[in-house]
């Protein structure tokens, strides 16, 4: 029996042979390999000897014969690499249409599910299958069901995938695994092992999807339609589209972390109107006073704050904070913290008392997360009777109208901190023409090339304001003083301050 390659029809071989039967006039007869005759090889394989029929002496036969043989050869030899090169072909362009195809058919909206369902849906098409699924790793390296076909209710999408089968081998090893007949193969590899008896089928293809060079899933397909095994070709296709599909996961993944990312700037933004808003609205028209305060979150939101309260009758309450930390936590101590402010002021309790009961509510709040909040606490008399009591705050800074300074306010520990903590205040009296600086250390501990500015740069800044000069004006002297000094680096802390001045007598 002729031992014709599967791309080698037997009718088209047996007519070549008639036609040379015509070239050279010679009785030629095809039969088995390893019978009398010369041989006709195809992709190095004997396929059949060319032989004349029994009984005729070969004589001077034997080199035509030979000729004929070598001629066959070439037929069949260039026969099977044509239609090697056809179907080459035609496994390129089928993968190219289906790749061009995937790529068309995905959207920047979609989920991780989706795409490995767009995905799986024409894996099956191509292929030709009643069973296929698609894996992917979530967080905790466990393989979750992302899309699947024909399984049963363990393959679900979302059920974490049974550890110990060939999805985990393939996914750990990063390399593809072939099956082209169950029932036929060995054990040498341990991938008999790593069946699901449920799951069985003849033939099974599993591939990983790589990002990078790193799994992130894996590819399953089994049981084709009529029976039909995967061989090398399917193999090389499915591992080709794997590649792919791992490009669209990552950017499903990147696209993901961008639409996380501006959700949570835009969340960002939103806090950040927030807590301008409660932060007090100038300008601040307060009898015999002139006062201003400014706040610069070194984020897009802070745990710094100001309050400005004109006093019943004639005077003002004011106050300086700042919770421990930055961003979003920082953020969320600080509306409490200036909510819990704004009502004890309203009671109008001497600022020592506004210490205690802001201590209270401060631990209460900040439980076991370390957080604390510093605070300059003011109240001052309609004839300038001040106090003023410090929470671990920066000293203030009194300028009187002799031009003589004062620091006020050094003492107490940070609210939250220490549970029934008592403070005690400075009293002295802002008279007319005297100037009050409260700021947070986001002012004196600012950093620029020669260091933090500290408070002794800070008391020589403030000794040399001009005479006369607007609260606002001031404020924003030293914000621009600030930022000259930084050099163009960016604050790594909340810059908050506030000047109080006592206007002269009319």
């Amino acid at each position: 029996m002729l031992r014709l390659p599967p791309t080698l029809p037997p009718d088209e071989f047996d007519g070549w042979i008639a036609a040379l039967r015509d070239l050279t006039g010679l009785a030629l007869e095809a039969h088995p390999p390893g019978e009398p005759g010369e041989a006709v090889v195809a992709n190095g394989d004997e396929i059949a000897r060319l032989a004349l029929p029994a009984g005729i002496p070969p004589g001077g036969e034997r080199a035509p014969l030979a000729r004929a043989a070598g001629l066959l050869s070439h037929l069949a030899q260039d026969r099977l690499a044509r239609r090697d090169l056809v179907a080459q072909t035609a496994r390129l362009w089928k993968e190219l249409n289906f790749l061009t195809g995937v790529a068309t058919s995905l959207t920047a909206q979609a989920t991780r599910e989706e795409t490995a369902a767009t995905l799986l849906a024409r894996i099956v098409r191509l292929f030709g299958v009643t069973r296929a699924s698609i894996l992917l790793s979530r967080e905790d390296g466990q393989l979750v069901v992302a899309a699947s076909l024909g399984g049963s209710p363990s393959t679900r999408v979302g059920a974490v995938v049974p550890p110990g089968g060939v999805a985990e081998r393939v996914y750990s090893s990063g390399e593809p695994i072939l099956i082209e007949d169950t029932d036929r193969m060995g054990d040498e590899d341990g991938v008999a092992g790593l069946l699901h008896r449920k799951a069985r089928s003849n033939s099974f293809l599993s591939v990983p999807i790589l990002s990078g060079g790193i799994p992130i899933g894996v590819i399953n397909i089994t049981d084709r339609v009529a029976g039909r095994p995967f061989r090398a070709e399917d193999k090389k296709l499915i591992v080709a589209i794997a590649a792919q599909a791992g490009i669209a996961f990552d950017n499903v993944r990147l696209l993901d972390e961008v639409r996380r990312s501006e959700a949570v700037k835009r969340e960002i933004e939103i806090a950040a109107t927030i807590q301008r808003a409660f932060l007090p609205k100038g300008p601040f028209r307060i009898p015999g006073f002139d006062v201003f305060g400014s706040c610069e979150p070194a984020a897009w939101v802070g745990g710094d704050f100001f309050q400005i309260v004109p006093r019943r009758g004639n005077g003002l309450w004011a106050a300086v904070c700042d919770v421990s930390g930055h961003g979003i936590s920082a953020a969320l101590l600080m509306a409490s913290a200036n909510a819990a402010l704004r009502a004890l002021i309203t009671a109008d309790l001497t600022p020592a008392e506004t210490a205690r009961s802001l201590n209270a509510l401060m631990a209460a709040d900040v439980g076991d997360s370390g957080m604390y909040l510093t605070a300059a606490l003011l109240r001052v008399d309609g004839d300038g009777t001040a106090r003023l009591c410090s929470l671990g705050h920066p000293p203030s800074l009194l300028r009187a109208a002799d031009e003589s300074l004062r620091r006020l306010g050094n003492g107490g520990a940070p609210a939250g901190i220490i549970e029934g903590e008592t403070y005690e205040e400075d009293r002295f009296v802002l008279d007319a023409g005297s100037r009050l600086l409260l700021y947070t250390d986001g002012v004196s501990e600012a950093e620029g090339p020669g260091g933090l500015y500290g408070e002794e740069r800070l008391t020589r800044w403030w000794s040399a304001r001009p005479r006369g000069e607007e609260a606002e004006t001031s404020a924003t002297a030293l914000s621009s003083a600030l930022a000259e000094y930084r050099s163009g680096r960016r604050s790594s802390d909340d810059v908050t301050l506030l000047v109080v001045h006592r206007e002269p007598a009319a």
